[in-house]
């Protein structure tokens, strides 16, 4: 399951945005992990969260295929994980005391804020 944070998707995803690893999309990525990581760390969550990875995927949500606008932003994955063992776990669940929704919000609002990005998912 995938949640889309924002307004309901309009439109279909026909295409993806091409991508390489290159030192832009490092950045870019850099940047939302060190977003996501730092409000965990404000919020006193660190050794609730066992882990976080944040993934960048090249899906530019929100294009109006009419228009023909080519796909040229990507959209953040968060991935927040409980263990005690990091062999098993369970997902952290947005609302719980783990992932408080006011953090959650904060993170997704800031990573939106860097240029190229067009939706976090959760």
């Amino acid at each position: 399951v995938c949640y889309i944070f924002g307004e309901p998707v309009q439109y279909l995803v026909t295409d993806i945005t091409h991508t390489t690893l290159n030192t832009v999309v490092l950045s870019q990525l850099r940047q939302a992990d060190a977003i996501a990581n730092e409000i965990i760390m404000q919020a006193g969550l660190y050794r609730k969260i066992s882990q976080m990875p944040v993934v960048l995927i090249p899906v530019h949500f929100d294009r109006d295929p009419i228009n023909r606008t080519p796909s040229c932003r990507r959209s953040v994955v968060l991935r927040p994980f409980i263990t005690n063992d990091f062999m098993t776990g369970v997902p952290a669940v947005p609302g719980s005391v783990q992932l408080p929704l006011q953090v959650l919000n904060q993170m997704v609002r800031d990573i939106t804020k860097l240029d190229g990005i067009s939706r976090v998912l959760y």
